[in-house]
């Protein structure tokens, strides 16, 4: 099957329109017309419905499609390993991250990989460990980075690092009020939280049955979609929280939060490298794993 005719499909089925094709491909619109009459001739089955300005793809374009990414998807990849062979790492990766690792953890990590590896594009999708784990369970991002297993079969888990977390406040009242209380005591005070799908609640929750307590007895004053928010919230005298050491390192040594004592409360979490368990992982996907790998096996304790 010609390549030429393959790409001018493709085109044609993503873009709903021959004369669009032909602009992305730099070729005329009865050339586009003629690859896909060709193809049409040579699968003997009808890929397009032509009804007045619309192109509708038939069931059998929707399986050639599928083959077709399938293909173009190889070629990249052979390309990518041949480029190996050449001792280069080029090309684009795509990551998902929870909040902490995105904003805390990995930004170093890839600033040194595309330093090593000049030719590497990478994007970061950000979202909480639920949104970033369906990224890459859906295709949408190679590798991952998150705070809580979230247990999709589908995927492989490998610790990387461990994150403590710690009960913070910036109100010097609430501070003083939640000093030398006991759990039972401290679910009486207002708390800001993350919210669902968030790898900090998960761990919290988790940290709280281990105790004997519901998260949902605790007096919750707002929930919040990122770190952030979370922190300027405390900042600010909304209540308590929990959150990593990670993000909460500068406000904690400038004094602007405070760490409060959680008695038989065990805060910790670890964040873990994610993939799909079936899906091949392109060259240079396969690098920065390693790479990623090493820079947490060797980062100081």
């Amino acid at each position: 099957m010609d390549m030429r005719r393959l790409e001018a499909f493709a085109s044609v089925y993503e873009l709903g329109s021959f004369s669009k094709a032909g602009q992305k491909l730099f070729l005329s619109q009865p050339t586009i017309s003629a690859h896909i009459a060709a193809l049409e001739a040579e699968l003997e089955v009808r890929l397009f419905d032509r009804l007045g300005r619309s192109v509708l793809p038939t069931q059998a374009a929707d399986i050639l499609y599928r083959h077709a990414r399938e293909t173009f998807a190889s070629l990249d990849s052979a390309r990518a390993e041949i480029a190996l062979l050449r001792e280069e790492v080029a090309g684009r990766l795509v990551l998902a991250g929870s909040t902490i690792p995105a904003h805390y953890l990995l930004p170093e990590v890839m600033a040194r990989f595309t330093a090593r590896y000049p030719d590497v594009s990478l994007r970061l999708n950000v979202g909480d460990s639920a949104v970033a784990a369906a990224m890459v369970a859906n295709g949408e991002a190679e590798v991952g980075m998150v705070g809580a297993n979230t247990g999709q079969a589908e995927l492989e888990f490998i610790p990387l690092v461990e994150d403590e977390l710690a009960v913070v406040v910036g109100s010097s009242r609430l501070a003083k009020d939640a000093a030398g209380l006991t759990l039972t005591e401290l679910e009486t005070l207002p708390w800001v939280m993350r919210e669902p799908g968030s790898g900090t609640r998960s761990a919290l929750e988790s940290a709280l049955a281990e105790a004997g307590l519901d998260l949902r007895a605790l007096k919750v004053a707002a929930v919040v979609d990122t770190t952030t928010a979370l922190l300027q919230c405390v900042r600010r005298g909304m209540g308590l929280a929990v959150t990593s050491r990670f993000a909460a390192a500068e406000l904690l040594e400038r004094g602007e939060l405070a760490a409060v004592p959680a008695p038989g409360l065990v805060l910790r979490r670890t964040f873990s490298l994610i993939h799909h368990r079936q899906r091949h992982l392109f060259p240079v996907a396969r690098v920065f794993v390693d790479f990623l790998r090493d820079a947490f096996r060797n980062r100081p304790a």
